[in-house]
């Protein structure tokens, strides 16, 4: 019998999600306290369900009861005693913990709901939503709910339901807070900036990248928040406050006080309610502490927020060059900070890519390579804003674009390959999805039946086995993840690929692996690629032009032969002179001495100037202007003025 692709395609999710319990029941089971708690719990579980065929007595079953029968003590015939109205204990226990556990898993249910919310809004859009959002948390915080909770449920039915829902709308705001907490520390995951470069609208983004990640975190004050509902269900039935239609444990209490077990000696009518009580909060709490230990992810965190709209200077745009696919012109980005001096990221950078050809970024970090890459697709952070340029794309204004118009470029026709791999791919995704994600983004009819085909594709075309296309990023090894990412940028066949540092954190034997193959896929499938990087190896090898960053300026950008050969601005050369030339072993390195300027406090005149050998006076007071020195080769440096 023949299985068709859709077959296969269907049972693919459901070997996957046994797969993903088994494997989480093996991890969960190493905890001691998470099974002791969750055995505990299921037979507290146990006893409520099925408590009618359990108990040895009808439920409030009086008929029969005598004076006599008021707290007798245990026996036989009733092996918890019995209450102020003669009922068997043990029969009231069996059917308060229906009750209570009822109280608590819907209570808790409701505060999950409204947290999580709370918390995944106020996280994830930030700006006046977590503004209102967290000061309303705050405000409930301050106020102590267990008080307002009493005086809600006095003022309204004594029922069941009401109870329910007044300890489930007041028990949300510690939710709210861990759960903003924890998707603030997911959205700033590169895997997040990745499914923005895709096009992937922010519900899309939110509900498949960031709920995943969150909802563990959710699960556990899940089972802390039914904890807190049953003793809290309990405190307002001890006082008077309970469904006296539907008997709790904490019900069970009020009556025995109330009716003065205690001056009997009827200890039973107060230890059998107070014990399960305590039982179903400890267990609770072992359990949530087992799979705080199993679900709870430990992210990094950078800083990513969504972009805010490109605030654009009157400035004429030049003539576009015509065999150019992509030109930047005058870009300058800012970093605002309120109260704080702008931090001048980049500041009138231009460059020129053609089909086919490869650029090289160069520069010390902090140079501002990364934030121009991500401006080019209008990525940057939240307190990122264009000032100045345009980003033409075959003829087009990337930056003056709206973030509907930017979708449909992003990944379609530029798209990125970032640097750390591991953090750039959602862990709680198959690689093969993620991959899925991008295509059907940009290609929504695309036949899902074909999808695995298309898939194993890519991963074949950069040197991986189709078999690996169900695996997670973790079973990866770092160069599979990094041709992953490259598999992942050619899934819309894309005329450009941004290379963000794509060796980062790898072996010399992979990065030159990893290299070969990007130079091998732009010659075969006519890409042009912008590479980002620190290695002057991997320029002089791979790179048609260069564009050597300082401070966020242009300080070279030349052919590669130029930039090599006869470099004009003093930082070139000394990037070149503390670079190994193995023609010459005997060669002596030298080092740049002290460090790049702050980007919100920079020198007065030239930039490089406080480490240039080469600085004179005019270097301190004035910013050097660009110099086209030919028409492949411009330099921003004084020196180079100088000797015209």
């Amino acid at each position: 019998m023949q299985t068709s692709p859709t077959d296969t395609q269907d049972s693919t999710p459901k070997t996957q999600n046994a797969s993903g319990l088994l494997s989480f029941w093996r991890t969960f089971r190493k905890s001691r306290t998470g099974v002791l708690g969750f055995t505990m719990l299921a037979i507290a579980i146990f006893v409520a369900v099925f408590a009618s065929a359990i108990a040895p007595y009808k439920r409030a079953d009086t008929s029969s009861v005598q004076i006599g029968d008021i707290y007798q003590p245990p026996s036989a015939a009733h092996w918890f005693g019995t209450d102020d109205a003669g009922q068997d204990v043990l029969t009231n226990f069996l059917y308060g913990a229906r009750v209570s556990l009822t109280v608590g898993f819907f209570a808790a249910f409701i505060s999950i709901v409204i947290g999580g919310v709370f918390g995944l809004v106020a996280g994830f859009f930030g700006g006046r939503w977590e503004t209102f959002l967290m000061r309303f948390t705050d405000v409930m915080l301050v106020i102590p709910d267990l008080p307002l909770t009493v005086v809600i449920v006095a003022l309204t039915k004594p029922s069941l339901w009401n109870i329910i829902f007044v300890i489930g709308i007041l028990g949300w705001t510690t939710t709210a807070r861990v759960v903003r907490s924890q998707t603030l520390a997911v959205k700033s995951r590169k895997f997040v900036l990745r499914a923005r470069a895709i096009g992937a609208s922010k519900m899309h983004i939110l509900i498949h990248h960031i709920l995943p990640l969150v909802l563990p975190i959710m699960v556990v004050q899940a089972v802390l928040a039914i904890s807190l509902a049953i003793l809290n269900e309990s405190t307002l039935a001890f006082i008077g406050l309970g469904d006296p239609t539907a008997p709790s444990w904490g019900q069970m209490l009020n009556f025995a006080f109330g009716r003065g077990a205690m001056s009997v000696g009827a200890w039973w009518a107060l230890v059998v309610p107070g014990f399960g009580i305590v039982w179903v909060v400890l267990s609770l709490t072992l359990l949530g502490q087992g799979l705080e230990q199993v679900l709870n992810p430990r992210l990094d965190t950078h800083h990513l927020m969504p972009g805010r709209p490109v605030v654009q200077k009157e400035a004429g745009a030049k003539p576009i060059q015509k065999d150019a696919i992509l030109e930047v012109q005058n870009i300058s980005i800012h970093y605002v900070n309120e109260g704080k001096p702008p931090a001048r990221a980049v500041e009138n950078v231009s460059f020129a890519l053609k089909e086919g050809e490869l650029i090289g970024l160069v520069g010390e970090s902090g140079c501002g390579k990364t934030t121009l890459m991500l401006a080019l697709l209008k990525l940057l952070p939240a307190a990122g804003q264009i000032v100045n340029g345009n980003v033409f794309y075959n003829g087009k204004d990337l930056a003056a674009m709206s973030e509907d118009e930017i979708n449909e470029v992003r990944w379609s026709q530029i798209s990125i390959v970032f640097q750390g791999a591991m953090n750039a791919l959602n862990p709680v995704r198959t690689v093969g999805e993620q991959i899925s994600e991008a295509i059907l983004k940009h290609a929504p009819t695309f036949p899902k039946n074909k999808l695995p085909e298309r898939v194993s594709e890519l991963l074949e075309l950069v040197g991986i086995s189709k078999d690996h296309r169900e695996h997670f990023p973790h079973q990866y090894s770092g160069g599979m993840r990094q041709r992953a990412m490259i598999a992942m940028a050619l899934a819309c066949d894309p005329q450009v690929i941004i290379a963000d540092e794509p060796t980062t954190a790898l072996d010399v034997m992979i990065q030159a692996q990893i290299l070969e193959l990007l130079n091998d896929l732009r010659k075969k499938l006519g890409l042009a690629v912008i590479f980002v990087t620190h290695d002057l190896g991997v320029v002089a090898e791979l790179c048609d032009k260069v564009l050597v960053m300082y401070g966020g300026v242009t300080a070279e950008y030349a052919d590669v032969d130029i930039i090599y050969n006869s470099p004009s601005h003093p930082y070139t050369q000394e990037l070149l002179k503390a670079f190994p030339d193995l023609t010459k072993p005997k060669k002596k390195l030298s080092s740049i001495p002290g460090y790049p300027p702050r980007l919100d406090n920079l020198p007065l005149g030239c930039r490089f100037a406080p480490r240039c050998p080469a600085a004179f006076e005019r270097c301190k007071t004035e910013e050097p202007l660009l110099h086209l020195v030919t028409d492949e080769h411009v330099v921003g440096c004084h020196l180079v003025e100088a000797s015209k």
